[in-house]
């Protein structure tokens, strides 16, 4: 088993600090590391849509219309973080047994840019007209995943989180549905040549048929889910499926919103319950989520950051328990 990080960290950007947190990841063991998130997961992707024009941001709201959307070609951007920290990999030598490139997915892009009143919620977003998200933000999405590839990360995973409250129990909102989620997805990894491990990153509480439909999507291998802070998703967990469509659980198992370190033997134990109940279809071993959550819960922003590496540490030392 692998151990690995959703992407963020409580940090403001900063000259050297890529460099800082990547050489602590290596120094506590931490297998297949992103490249650190500094910034919102959604600025980082959604901003230089807004600088060329395609987007307007107001405050913390980007705005766009629905025709200028559908009538444009989804340009082809860079993310700076993500080049930064393949350089200082491979200058520094950090012998990482894999890299992770966390890509923000189309439907959490598509449910934060705004056509109507914010006040009115998703149905004022993108999200929620199904032809905006597969015209524009999946291809927008696919080229980063193509991009991702080939600067040199191998484990590229798409953040989602808005599919967990997009696919419910009982049905799915905004007239998406089983058929176009699924071939949505699979549009991300159809790039030729492909060489990377597809993966998806969905927080909070997951439905039975949202793990279903993900279970059934070609090009992802390693679903990520958090089991601690929403326990309840081991509920949802189908061994039958992970073993049918030949997926892999990589489970959150520390607290990504709890300022306390969870003890080694706390995590295995929750480990141990993951493991039985897949059958030891399980890596990339995180926390439930990226750490910007435990940014302000102390003082000295350094401080949420050690807490942080705490927690991956014992993660990591949890697993070579397991494995053992």
């Amino acid at each position: 088993m692998l151990v690995s990080h959703v992407g963020s960290f409580p940090l403001d950007p900063s000259p050297g600090i890529e460099e800082k947190i990547l050489e602590d990841l290596y120094r506590i063991g931490v297998d297949v590391p992103p490249y650190p998130q500094l910034r919102s997961f959604i600025d980082i992707y959604l901003e230089p849509l807004a600088n060329i024009g395609l987007l307007e941001k107001k405050g913390d709201f980007y705005y766009s219309n629905i025709d200028k959307l559908l009538e444009t070609e989804p340009p082809r951007l860079k993310v700076p973080e993500a080049e930064l920290s393949i350089r200082i990999v491979r200058e520094k030598k950090l012998g990482f047994k894999g890299l992770r490139a966390p890509v923000t997915g189309p439907y959490t892009l598509a449910s934060r840019v705004y056509f109507d009143d914010p006040e009115k919620g998703l149905r004022a977003t993108m999200v929620s007209k199904p032809i905006v998200v597969k015209t524009f933000f999946v291809e927008y999405v696919r080229w980063f995943v193509e991009y991702m590839r080939d600067l040199g990360y191998n484990t590229i995973f798409i953040d989602e989180p808005i599919l967990g409250v997009i696919v419910g129990k009982r049905r799915i909102l905004y007239k998406h549905t089983v058929d176009s989620i699924i071939e949505n997805l699979e549009k991300l990894y159809s790039m030729k040549g492909e060489t990377n491990i597809g993966g998806i990153h969905v927080c909070g509480r997951i439905s039975d048929k949202l793990f279903e439909i993900l279970s059934q999507v070609k090009g992802l291998h390693l679903l990520n889910f958090e089991f601690k802070d929403s326990p309840e998703n081991i509920n949802v967990v189908s061994y039958e499926l992970l073993e049918k469509y030949d997926k892999i659980l990589a489970p959150g198992v520390a607290s990504a919103k709890r300022p306390v370190v969870e003890s080694v033997d706390e995590i295995s134990a929750l480990l141990e319950k993951i493991y039985e109940l897949t059958r030891g279809r399980i890596d990339y071993v995180s926390a439930d989520c990226g750490f910007g959550g435990l940014k302000g819960a102390f003082d000295n922003p350094y401080r949420a950051y050690e807490v942080g590496l705490r927690k991956l540490e014992n993660i990591v030392r949890a697993v070579r328990k397991i494995s053992k």
